[in-house]
């Protein structure tokens, strides 16, 4: 049985103010209802395991309808600390591995007892039967979330007036004059398989809303970085751009240029998760560190626009230009293989002392 793909169900309810006469086939049921959701692979969450709890006969269904080495951690037991000494049920001496024991942080119990069941990685339905006050919020806290809901209509107490709640808005609602424990127990896994279907669909919409958003932003930062690329070209390659501003033309055109490559990159292949400001700066590092290193050698060799005494930009000076800027887009789309390769170099390099 994996608890991590079961679903888990709160079991909630007491018999403290049901009438005596009623108490032993509340407790019958109460175990029946336990081995239908131990036969239907659901789990189960308890807070009580006094005599008079609901929670402390469901789990004595269900832990001997188990076999034994099936349905580690199953039963999922949440208690705050003052009630450390006071939980502990009959099985756990026999049965240890199918509690999770989880504890509520400080001594008051009620507060995170009603807060457990909003907890959306802790309880995935709820189990009501009889029970008074605490019963009845829990209810409506389920209700609210909103949560299957099984309430037992047999009894009296809280759980007889969600029932009635319940039953007014669905015809189909289990009765326990109708339907036996079984059955309810499998409507309530049903209920559990239909919205556990919902929520998947739910958050597929959000990761798809997320994604075309993302895309949307990502498009309107890489059309930023080509209009400043475009700019940036036009002004290199008119007919007298200033010499002395030529090598910072150059070097702006690099990180425009690495940049817009990085971004159309992320534009185009979809999964790529890199945030925009990310791939903008990484972009435009890359960008100017290849570019440069491609030029570098070319200007050792022919200077042109570095030199002191150049008055005009010359008609080679703007085909470097170009060339380099290519390079530069090029390097934009690589930028992780640009980093990757810079770092193996410098993991290769050898350190030696000075001197």
């Amino acid at each position: 049985m994996a608890k991590d793909r079961m679903p888990f169900v709160a079991i909630i309810g007491g018999f403290w103010k049901l009438d005596p006469t009623k108490v032993d086939t509340a407790k019958n049921m109460a175990k029946e209802i336990g081995s239908a959701l131990a036969n239907e692979r659901m789990g189960i969450v308890v807070y009580y395991s006094n005599d008079e709890s609901l929670e402390s006969h469901v789990v004595s269904g269900y832990a001997a309808t188990l076999p034994e080495g099936t349905g580690a951690g199953s039963i999922r037991v949440r208690f705050a600390e003052s009630q450390k000494n006071k939980v502990k049920f009959a099985e756990q001496a026999t049965r240890n591995d199918l509690f999770e024991l989880i504890l509520f942080a400080g001594n008051d119990w009620e507060a995170p007892f009603y807060r457990s069941l909003v907890d959306t990685d802790g309880v995935d339905a709820v189990l009501l039967m009889a029970g008074a006050r605490s019963t009845l919020i829990a209810g409506q806290i389920a209700l609210a979330r909103p949560l299957p809901v099984l309430a037992v209509d047999q009894f009296d107490g809280a759980a007889g007036v969600i029932r009635t709640e319940l039953a007014t808005t669905s015809k189909e609602y289990p009765s326990s004059a109708t339907h036996n424990p079984k059955e309810m127990v499998s409507w309530l896994k049903n209920k559990c398989a239909v919205r556990m279907k919902q929520l998947k669909q739910s958050h597929h919409q959000e990761i798809t809303y997320l994604k075309l958003t993302s895309e949307r932003r990502k498009g309107f930062w890489a059309t930023g970085a080509f209009i400043v690329l475009l700019v940036t070209v036009f002004l290199g390659m008119s007919q007298k751009p200033d010499p002395g501003l030529y090598p910072f033309l150059t070097f702006a055109g690099l990180i425009a240029a690495g940049a817009t490559g990085a971004l159309i990159r992320s534009v185009i292949w979809k999964a790529e998760q890199t945030v925009p400001t990310t791939s903008l700066l990484l972009g435009g590092v890359a960008g100017f560190v290849v570019g440069l290193a491609y030029l570098i050698p070319q200007w050792v060799g022919a200077p042109g626009v570095l030199e002191p005494s150049a008055m005009a930009v010359q008609a080679t000076d703007k085909i470097q230009f170009a060339s380099a800027l290519l390079v530069a887009i090029s390097s934009g789309v690589g930028f992780d293989t640009v980093f990757n390769r810079l770092k193996k170099q410098s993991e290769d390099q050898p350190i030696s002392s000075p001197g």
